[in-house]
């Protein structure tokens, strides 16, 4: 765990709090300062959590490994930076119709999150689904 010592009132001061979770390599960063902040040095406190120091000595951003096991699907895509689209735009970028996506993501074959009543992707999730579909058609044994 992060000491409170270690995020100093300074650090804090000089950038607004920002956080960005990568879902291809599954690491939530935590900015407390700029994102494109010159860094100095990291440091692994414990397993999975890495601390960031600007070339002054202030801790500059926190980030997270593995951040699909600690933190609910939810939470971390309201801080992805892949956009978000519905599953009507996933349907005309596919091809796929809506019905048939939705069911996906219910059954959790293609990720997906449900805000407000509306299912949401990621354009990145959507082709991994569609290349998924397209490895099992490849896989199936032809019936002539």
């Amino acid at each position: 765990m992060v000491r409170q010592a270690e995020v100093s009132e300074k650090s804090l001061r000089q950038g607004a709090l920002r956080m960005e979770y990568d879902p291809e390599v599954d690491i939530l960063t935590v900015y407390l300062r700029d994102p494109e902040t010159a860094l100095s040095r990291s440091r692994e406190v414990e397993s999975g959590v890495i601390l960031n120091y600007a070339e002054d000595g202030a801790l500059s951003s926190v980030e997270l490994l593995d951040a699909a096991r600690r933190y609910p699907p939810g939470q971390l895509a309201a801080h992805s930076i892949d956009e978000l689209i519905d599953l009507k735009s996933a349907s005309r970028i596919s091809g796929i119709a809506p019905v048939t996506l939705r069911t996906q993501a219910e059954r959790g074959r293609l990720w997906a999150l449900r805000l407000a009543g509306q299912w949401l992707t990621t354009r990145e999730r959507l082709q991994q689904y569609m290349d998924s579909r397209a490895l099992g058609r490849k896989a199936r044994p032809s019936s002539r």
